[in-house]
């Protein structure tokens, strides 16, 4: 038996069968009113399955998807970013000044409890200490900050003052705020880069008023000592003695070893 007599003996079988299938799946089907009905063809192979597969509409499939579930931490969010639990509980945000200078050791010079105090030198001796000191007092008048210079080189108790807040032989310029030491030129300026300083000077204004600065004018120099801080000494003139008729001349008590005394109207303001 030859491929082309087997072939169509094939065909032969198909061709008798088909007349079956259609009447079968016409008799199934109840016929439609509006529209004619639609042969389907059905046969042994899976030649018919595959054609089946093409012509079938997928229906599509509704998915219900559960809701998300609100996250209740937004709720506990006030507009300006901070928890209402912490706020409650008492934490305070990390721009409190006093929560910041704990940061730093507590040193307090006399009289600086509550103020802004400035150790420098105006000599010239040591170049680099005098630019320090001056861009240190620069940032603090561009900041318009209200704070006490003291000037070591104009009064040896002063140098002692800062000695003794430190504990070592500290060189100026030396930053004190609110009883706190915030160290020297290239500790402040990188607290100013950091943008820290400024809260961190957040403080009353207790240093006179020609300390105190405006944003657009250098701070006022005192009329008695012309921003010095330090007049000559009335008792002595400043020459240190006063005359005494029991022991003669003996060394004058109300001034220091230039001569000099802390002007009275910066001390005092009215």
């Amino acid at each position: 038996m030859t491929i082309q007599t087997l072939k169509a003996r094939i065909l032969r079988v198909l061709r008798s069968s088909l007349p079956a299938a259609a009447a079968a799946a016409s008799a199934s089907l109840p016929p439609s009113p509006t529209k004619p009905g639609r042969v389907v063809l059905h046969s042994t192979d899976g030649l018919s399955d595959d054609a089946s597969f093409f012509d079938a509409h997928e229906t599509p499939t509704k998915i219900n998807l559960p809701a998300e579930p609100i996250d209740d931490d937004w709720e506990l969010v006030d507009q300006d970013g901070y928890d209402r639990d912490s706020l409650a509980s008492g934490s305070a945000p990390a721009s409190d000044p006093d929560g910041m200078l704990r940061d730093f050791p507590a040193r307090c010079p006399p009289g600086g409890d509550e103020a802004v105090v400035l150790y420098t030198t105006t000599l010239r001796g040591i170049r680099k200490t005098f630019e320090d000191c001056n861009d240190v007092r620069a940032l603090l008048d561009n900041l318009a900050v209200a704070f006490q210079e003291r000037d070591v080189s104009m009064d040896r108790g002063l140098r002692e003052q800062l000695w003794a807040a430190t504990g070592e032989k500290a060189v100026p310029p030396r930053l004190f705020v609110r009883g706190h030491d915030l160290g020297g030129a290239a500790q402040v300026l990188a607290l100013h880069e950091d943008g820290r300083l400024t809260s961190l000077l957040q403080l009353p204004s207790l240093a006179p008023p020609e300390a105190a600065v405006s944003s657009n004018k250098k701070r006022e120099k005192c009329e008695a000592c012309g921003g010095l801080r330090f007049v000559v000494c009335g008792e002595c003139d400043g020459s240190r003695k006063v005359f005494d008729g029991e022991r003669g001349d003996v060394r004058c008590h109300g001034c220091n070893e230039n001569g000099l005394v802390m002007c009275t109207l910066c001390l005092y303001p009215s």
